[in-house]
């Protein structure tokens, strides 16, 4: 019984001192109550702690308060007019809001532990003593957006409604930088630009009330500091209740593992033909492009035996498209590869695919798990990058949708990547690796994992990327939350049922299960190494040509080149992200130094 009641206590003070007071500025209206003066008021009723803080009225006659650091572990708040003095008090929260009614005779309203909005307005119901209340957005305009992030402002044409995920419709749009530093306004409320907008996802579409899209700009721009497109979508993660981390996250470890294109996202409300509906994140499109999935974009319908040899950009999918191959895994299921380039297969195209696939899946289901065959077919660097990436993040759903490989033009390997789609992450709490027990499938990597060759792989580039790459991450998540705090408090505010209100906690509930996944990787896969020479079996081969050209093939995407002359002065100095590479340089002797993710070279080379 004992043991019973000391759980009760514990319960009971963890569900009086929940409350956080957050840091932020947030308003008071005063034209119900008409205090002479405004004080906030809170504190614990666990501990003799009760703080009063002054508030300003500012230049639109609203009382306002800043909290510099948030506060954690209060009971509940309550706002006064009252003569005792800003400071701490040494006497618990009731102790303190009894005196101010009935010692003092003085005003208050009902105290309450509602969650706090910050840039917010707390709004009485009336102007009795003791009057509840309740937070509301505050704006200047009627779209009742923060204005902490840029907002990107889309008319449909007519203000027809976005109802396909297949077809689009035109639109106009601008982009207000609400003042903030580096990012470009584009466009004015006067003069819109062009646009085209649909629908996009299946269960993200289907299934929630706070739709993503996919846009397409009349004219490339650089939106919110990405690179110049036209191709972005507008993300809404409404099923992402860990603070909008697990996306957000999943492609920070991507780009700090070295994959060679990771999606570029930005933080961005919207304002849909006058109505607000939300934060979304202006993602880049997975697409053929320079700066994007750098392959050649290989033309629809070619028949030429050069031309089908890529590039290839396809996706194994989880639902039944038309653009699309099937072949069944050597365990039994089926797999759907959707082709995204080409989009139209002549029959040659559509028989080298199938026949490409079938050939790694046939090589990966090799009884011989001392072979290399599969390593003909599939990047074994680029494959390892991924799937760490995707096991740190515990993505379920990492091999089974939205997982994508690419193939550039003439004999080349299936490179995987690029990242897209983490919303299966951290959905269970147990020591699993992702293809142990997954509760959508997951393709091949569960085979994959079998090949000692695969783990030595796996193990070394975990090694070298929790000593080099990983630390930071911690203060990475701390900014990001920041950034979009109070426009996820608006956002929570317009979607209900699945906003992130309480961003702190979930941002702790987040870092909680990555640290707890990352330890246990470290439990099986070991320590970082700081010395990223103790990776050695990532080849890099210099070679020059008789015409000039300077030619680098690496394992892995190249992260930097740089050309010295016998002077020490650089004469280049790239980071293409690609697996091979060439430039073109005058006669002479040169220093060429190499870097990749797992491996470092330097040579001499003459060029005559």
């Amino acid at each position: 019984m004992k043991k019973i009641v000391t759980l009760l206590t514990i319960l009971i003070t963890l569900s009086v001192n929940a409350l956080e007071i957050p840091k932020g500025t947030f308003y008071f209206d005063n034209s119900l109550t008409q205090y002479s003066h405004v004080k906030f008021v809170y504190g614990s009723d666990t501990s003799a702690e009760t703080h009063i803080i002054s508030m300003t009225m500012d230049e639109n006659n609203r009382w306002k308060i800043t909290i510099p650091e948030s506060i954690s572990d209060m009971y509940r708040y309550t706002f006064a007019e009252t003569s005792l003095p800003d400071g701490k008090i040494n006497k618990t929260f009731s102790t303190i809001k009894e005196e101010i009614s009935k010692t003092y005779n003085e005003y208050r309203t009902a105290t309450t532990d509602k969650t706090i909005l910050v840039g917010g307005i707390f709004v009485p119901e009336t102007g009795d003593n003791w009057a509840q209340g309740n937070w509301q957005t505050l704006s200047n305009n009627s779209f009742a957006y923060s204005g902490t992030l840029p907002v990107m402002f889309i008319e449909t044409e007519n203000n027809e409604p976005i109802t396909s995920t297949e077809t689009y419709i035109n639109a106009s749009y601008r982009l207000d930088n609400m003042g903030i530093d580096d990012i470009e306004p584009i466009a004015t409320a006067d003069s819109m630009f062009a646009m085209q907008i649909r629908g996009r996802g299946n269960y993200t579409w289907r299934d929630f009330e706070k739709k993503p899209y996919r846009i397409k700009l009349d004219k490339k721009a650089a939106l919110l500091g990405m690179n110049k497109s036209k191709h972005f979508a507008l993300l809404a993660h409404a099923d992402d209740n860990m603070a909008f981390l697990r996306n957000t996250i999943g492609f920070e470890l991507s780009r700090r593992i070295g994959l060679a294109y990771t999606p570029a996202q930005q933080p961005v409300e919207v304002v849909l033909n006058g109505d607000y509906i939300g934060l979304y994140f202006l993602t880049e499109t997975i697409r053929v492009a320079n700066d994007r999935v750098n392959i050649v974009e290989q033309p629809d319908t070619a028949t030429a035996a050069d031309i089908i040899t890529g590039g290839w950009l396809i996706e194994i999918d989880n639902y039944d498209d038309d653009s699309q191959i099937r072949i069944t895994e050597g365990n039994g299921e089926i797999i759907r590869f959707t082709y995204k380039t080409p989009e139209l297969l002549s029959n040659k195209q559509e028989s080298y695919l199938r026949n490409q696939v079938t050939a790694m899946n046939s090589a990966i289901y090799n009884s011989n798990k001392n072979s290399t065959a599969w390593e003909g077919y599939i990047d074994i660097d680029s494959l390892a990058r991924f799937y760490i990436v995707q096991e740190i993040m515990d993505n379920a759903e990492s091999f089974h949708g939205s997982c994508y490989l690419h193939k550039d033009k003439g004999i080349k390997k299936w490179i995987f990547g690029p990242v897209w789609d983490f919303g299966n992450s951290y959905h269970r709490s147990n020591g699993q690796f992702i293809y142990q027990n997954p509760p959508f499938g997951q393709t091949w990597i569960g085979e994959i994992a079998k090949y000692p060759r695969f783990q030595q792989k796996v193990i070394e580039i975990w090694k070298w990327f929790k000593g080099n790459r990983y630390d930071g991450l911690d203060t990475f998540i701390d900014n990001f939350t920041e950034q979009i705090a109070i426009a996820a408090q608006y956002d929570a505010l317009r979607w209900p049922n699945y906003g992130n209100y309480d961003i702190y906690n979930r941002k702790n509930n987040f870092t909680s299960m990555l640290d707890y996944r990352v330890n246990w990787l470290v439990s099986q896969w070991g320590e970082g190494i700081n010395n990223i020479d103790d990776i050695t079996n990532s080849d890099i081969i210099i070679t020059t040509s008789g015409n000039g050209e300077i030619s680098v093939y690496a394992d892995s995407p190249i992260l930097s080149i740089k050309i010295y002359n016998l002077s020490g002065i650089a004469i280049s100095n790239n980071n293409p992200h690609v697996n091979n590479y060439s430039i073109d340089c005058p006669a002479g002797i040169y220093i060429v130094h190499v870097k990749t993710a797992s491996a470092i070279k330097q040579s001499k080379i003459s060029i005559r």
